[in-house]
């Protein structure tokens, strides 16, 4: 990451304005910066701010303690990026961005953000490869919800399945829609383990269903691992959720291991090392620390699962 280099008087940051990808209007335009809990209101011109002159030095100059939060406001949308390094104040083009559940899963995955909102606000800074931060985004409008609900009524396939998943984010029938997804789910694992994935059963459909967990649906977390297996279509990589559930949630993981035979157990933790941990020390780590301290037959038996 080169963040190098002086600022000049006259530099600028232009900001463009994004919706899923695609390009859109930026209706009344602000920024504001606060370094170190100073509020600073540069000067703008459009949809371009003045880089103050509080950024004006160079990058090693700045120690790991100052940080600046970034508040941009787009049509009344404000999108706030906290704690960013201040060197990245500094001439060039910004990519601002509001992600709706279907894009900013497909495009960014999972993100810590994204559970916390409906959507996904998205920074990009140029000339900084791989630098894009998140914040949680703006509520959906009456008017998106609305040409949803209309579409459902007559979608069917992959599209209904995606309008399930929409609509569940944004609170809209959530159990109707929620239902839909894992009826969805039973269909495609009904099929011959070795089918291929398809246009409905694609790992599309478990990115939804684990999303919603990690909303706060707890409802879910058994059905997720009953489908522990091994297969190429809809649960692919299922064992990248297990991982993620024994690092950020390892006492309810491991209570509702407890629940399930022995050999689902081994099963959930050999697939949570093979599609993540094996790749991961630093994660494998702290999941192997965790089990180690957990005084339970399933924390044991998943940790030996682990090492072999």
């Amino acid at each position: 990451m080169n963040l190098s280099g002086q600022k000049h008087p006259d530099e600028y940051i232009s900001v463009a304005f994004s919706i899923d990808g695609k390009k859109a209007a930026c209706g009344s335009f602000k920024a504001e910066l606060r370094l170190n809990g100073s509020i600073i209101q540069p000067k703008q011109v459009g949809q371009r701010f003045e880089v103050p002159d509080e950024f004006k030095k160079p990058a090693p100059e700045w120690s790991d303690n100052d940080k600046v939060d970034i508040n941009l406001s787009c049509n009344g949308h404000d999108l706030i990026f906290p704690k960013q390094h201040p060197a990245f104040i500094r001439d060039g083009s910004w990519e601002l961005g509001i992600a709706h559940p279907l894009y900013a899963l497909r495009e960014y995955g999972y993100t810590h953000e994204f559970d916390r909102g409906t959507s996904l606000g998205y920074l990009i800074f140029q000339g900084e490869p791989g630098i894009v931060t998140f914040t949680s985004g703006p509520d959906s409008s009456a008017d998106k919800i609305n040409a949803l609900q209309r579409e459902q009524a007559e979608a069917s396939g992959e599209r209904a399945r995606d309008i399930a998943y929409e609509l569940a984010v944004f609170h809209v029938d959530y159990q109707k829609n929620r239902e839909y997804l894992l009826s969805v789910l039973n269909r495609c694992l009904s099929r011959p383990k070795d089918s291929a994935e398809d246009d409905e059963c694609s790992s599309d459909l478990m990115e939804f269903i684990v999303n919603l967990y990690w909303r706060g649906d707890d409802v879910l977390l058994p059905t997720l691992l009953r489908v522990a297996d091994s297969r190429k279509d809809v649960i692919s990589e299922i064992g990248s959720y297990y991982s993620d559930l024994l690092t950020r949630r390892g006492k309810s993981a491991i209570e509702a291991l407890e629940s399930l035979p022995e050999e689902q157990q081994i099963k959930i933790c050999k697939l949570a090392f093979d599609d993540d941990l094996e790749s991961n020390s630093p994660k494998l780590s702290q999941v192997q620390n965790f089990l180690r301290d957990e005084n339970r037959p399933a924390a044991t038996r998943c940790l030996s699962a682990l090492k072999n």
